[in-house]
């Protein structure tokens, strides 16, 4: 009897056990579809390549993302068994783009990838059409916009819109009691407020990047006009859309002319310079996107965040309505047609209206379906979204045309020419107009001309940095042989390294190329380009000054640093360990870092650190980033805050090696400091200062990392040096031969400038050192 009840027992509890790791067992089997690096049975017959963006997977940082499209891929995996997805987060933005670029150009795009939409006509060519396996009924759920951006002059839907976001204008309940509909009243208003409360009455970005130009195209497209033509061609400067322009520039001069706004517009490059000042009280309307309504949310107390609502865009004249649209879309790559087909049924999947519903929801962006806003509560009955979805009606997204890119960047320059008053709104136009034609042509004959398939030529600088070591090899076996092994590794990493891509580079440079390895053709359009180009030679212009500015002021406050820390050392003063660490942290701190910090404290309004300190004294706000003298003086004194801390440790080291008789000598004699520094230190270290001033020309030369989130160029170009030019059009035009041909100018003069460095330090060494 014992015997049975124990049996019964151990039953008992086995079944306990299989009831407790059933259901552990089912959620790792379901666990097991949704992986890091896979979505679906490992067993699978067939794999998709998936390109994500860093927020779009189940591998985004934010929790609540990351479940919602654990979900969803586990729905799709269990109906889908015999497909699996290798999925890769893709980096920023600009490297998200690049990365596409080169995969294009190497033959190794993904089945499908997630771009930002305006990036299409990078990929057009590769991008495979969605027509046959998308029904129509699908597509005219989706907002207008969404299926007219991304069809092409034959008739082809090259992508899917997965969520987007738009243009509004915000404004504060307790100051302006009507939105405004129109210019005239935006500018009435407007300046009302700034006179009466003597703060910004209307803010909008006009500094150096594209939401300067992209949040004014609503009031633009509002007047009928057009950037492009069906064919891709600019026509913004022709007929009734150079007048839509005109009238465009004209009132974005009006809003500085009439007090409506202040000149630090010419300052916002980023969105939250917006929002800060909001937040700040320091602004009663601005122009920015549906995203800022959450910043506004957290950033103010309850009762603030009520004083402030949303409206569509004042146009040029009343009921015209219109606004910006960005976002991502679905591009399939896959040319097998199965692949093909798989990919499609993918992402129709991924965004299906309960999918589209809850990641939306997740993420906090706009849906881009008509039925997500009519058949789900968060959407239909929450005030803002519904709002949000009823200016979508009328959204108008950028061209998808390879000239886009040119078109944005003049425009820029436009604006903030406009703007700041440097030219009137017909000179702008037309320069921005002229520059677009000269682009598209250029394209144009790029395209008729270009070059596919092996190139010979590419092998020549491969061919030349291999000879040489190859000649150090020879040179060295007759001399020392003994020795060649030690250095053949050394070599060849130079040769690896430096070598091969400075020929490589001068290669490029002779080409038209929009990315290495695509189809270009050899010419040396890339540098008669620049040299003709006027405003190439106010690039040499601000180079040299900020150069000179920043190689002076690190130079001297460097030294003078290093004098004192040194004084303070031999005379055992506490804290000089705690000074050098205090210096030293500002230079490792990285130049986009410190780009944003030097940002944060000259914004122009009460969110800025120094313009709040210069309000609360009764001055300000200073333009210490909108006014073009200011900005190029803000830049130089952020590049010296910056550096000056390698000066100070190089000629701090440099100072360690004056003998310490003879400054017990200079005490005996009863000398002066400046006596000391004159007659004794600078003759000493002379070596060293001169070393150092070669290496803070050269990083000087070189900076573009800390300009970008400071000033980001402007206003206009009055802050642009030639390595940031260089980037710009390496990174964001995509122009890989004009790049390489400033890239090249910079070269020759780094390599002088190396040369220089180099003999110094071999004299240097060669000198008798002091015991």
């Amino acid at each position: 009897m014992r015997c049975a009840r124990g049996l019964l027992r151990s039953e008992v509890q086995r079944l306990l056990w299989l009831a407790f790791l059933l259901p552990v067992a089912a959620h790792a089997a379901a666990q097991e579809l949704v992986t890091p690096v896979r979505v679906g049975r490992a067993d699978a017959p067939l794999t998709l390549n998936v390109w994500a963006q860093q927020d779009y997977s189940h591998l985004a940082a934010r929790p609540a993302i990351a479940d919602v499209f654990t979900s969803v891929f586990d729905d799709w995996a269990r109906a889908h068994p015999g497909v699996q997805l290798r999925v890769s987060v893709m980096p920023a933005l600009e490297l998200h783009k690049a990365k596409l670029q080169l995969a294009a150009a190497a033959g190794r795009l993904p089945d499908v990838a997630s771009i930002d939409s305006f990036w299409l006509p990078l990929l057009a060519a590769d991008a495979q059409p969605l027509d046959d396996d998308w029904p129509l009924d699908d597509r005219r759920d989706f907002l207008p916009f969404t299926i007219q951006t991304l069809t092409d002059p034959a008739g082809r839907l090259l992508g899917m819109w997965h969520e987007t976001d738009c243009r509004v204008l915000f404004y504060r309940k307790d100051l302006v009691a009507t939105p405004p509909r129109t210019w005239d009243e935006l500018l009435d208003v407007a300046s009302r407020v700034a006179r009466e409360r003597q703060m910004s009455g209307y803010l909008y970005n006009a500094g150096r990047w594209e939401a300067t130009v992209f949040d004014h195209l609503a009031m633009f497209w509002a007047q009928g006009g057009e950037l492009v033509d069906r064919s891709g061609r600019p026509i913004f400067g022709e007929g009734a859309n150079r007048r839509a322009m005109l009238r465009l520039l004209g009132f974005l001069r009006a809003t500085i002319e009439r007090g409506a706004s202040p000149r630090s517009v010419l300052g916002h490059n980023d969105y939250q310079q917006l929002t800060g000042a909001a937040i700040a009280g320091d602004a009663a309307m601005f122009l920015g996107g549906n995203w800022q309504l959450k910043d506004l949310q957290t950033g103010l107390s309850p009762d603030d965040f009520a004083r402030w609502d949303i409206a569509p865009i004042p146009t040029a004249d009343a009921g015209t309505p219109s606004t910006g649209t960005g976002g991502w879309v679905w591009v399939v790559f896959a040319r097998d047609p199965a692949r093909r087909k798989a990919a499609i049924d993918f992402i129709r999947d991924v965004e299906s209206p309960p999918h589209a519903a809850r990641i939306s929801e997740a993420t906090g962006h706009l849906p881009v379906r008509r039925s997500v806003y009519r058949d789900f509560p968060i959407f239909s009955e929450d005030v803002w979204y519904r709002r949000f979805g009823e200016m979508l009606a009328s959204g108008h997204a950028r061209p998808t045309v390879p000239i886009y890119p040119a078109i944005s960047q003049q425009l820029q320059l436009a604006i903030g020419a406009v703007v700041s008053g440097q030219r009137p709104p017909e000179q702008a136009l037309d320069a921005a107009w002229a520059a677009v034609l000269d682009e598209y042509a250029r394209q144009t004959t790029r395209r008729a001309g270009a070059r596919t398939g092996v190139d010979p030529i590419a092998w020549l600088p491969v061919i030349a940095a291999a000879l040489f070591p190859l000649g150090i090899f020879l040179r060295g076996r007759r001399s020392d042989a003994a020795v060649m092994p030690w250095i053949l590794p050394a070599v060849a990493l130079v040769t690896i390294v430096l070598l091969y891509p400075m020929l490589d580079l001068v290669r490029l440079s002779l080409t038209d190329a929009t990315v290495a390895g695509r189809s270009y053709a050899y010419t040396a359009s890339t540098y008669r380009a620049l040299v003709t180009d006027p405003a190439f030679y106010g690039m040499i212009a601000v180079t040299a000054i900020f150069v000179a500015g920043s190689v002076l002021l690190q130079l001297t406050i460097g030294f003078a640093l290093a004098w004192l820390i040194d004084a303070a050392r031999r005379r055992r003063a506490p804290g000089t360990l705690a000074a050098r660490v205090a210096v030293v942290s500002a230079w490792v701190i990285p130049g986009v870092l410190a780009g944003v910090l030097w940002k944060i404290l000259l914004i122009e309004n009460r969110s800025g650190i120094v313009n709040y300190y210069l309000s609360l004294a009764g001055f300000g706000p200073a333009p210490l980033i909108s006014s073009p003298v200011l900005a190029l003086i803000s830049v130089v004194v952020a590049n010296v805050w910056r550096g000056c801390a390698f000066s100070m440790i190089l000629l701090y080291a440099g100072l360690q090696r004056v003998p310490r008789e003879l400054h017990e000598a200079a005490d005996l004699e009863g000398v002066s400091a400046w006596q000391r520094l004159r007659w004794l230190l600078i003759p000493q270290i002379a070596p060293v200062i001169l070393l150092n001033l070669v290496l803070i020309t050269i990083a000087s030369f070189n900076t573009f990392d800390l300009i970008i989130p400071l000033t980001g160029g402007g206003p206009a170009r009055r802050t642009e040096v030639i390595s940031l030019f260089m980037y710009r059009l390496g990174f964001y035009d995509l122009e890989a031969g004009r790049s390489a041909a400033v890239a090249v100018v910079m070269l020759a003069v780094n390599l002088v400038l190396a040369w220089i460095a180099g003999r110094l330090i071999v004299r240097d060494a060669a000198e008798p050192q002091h015991a």
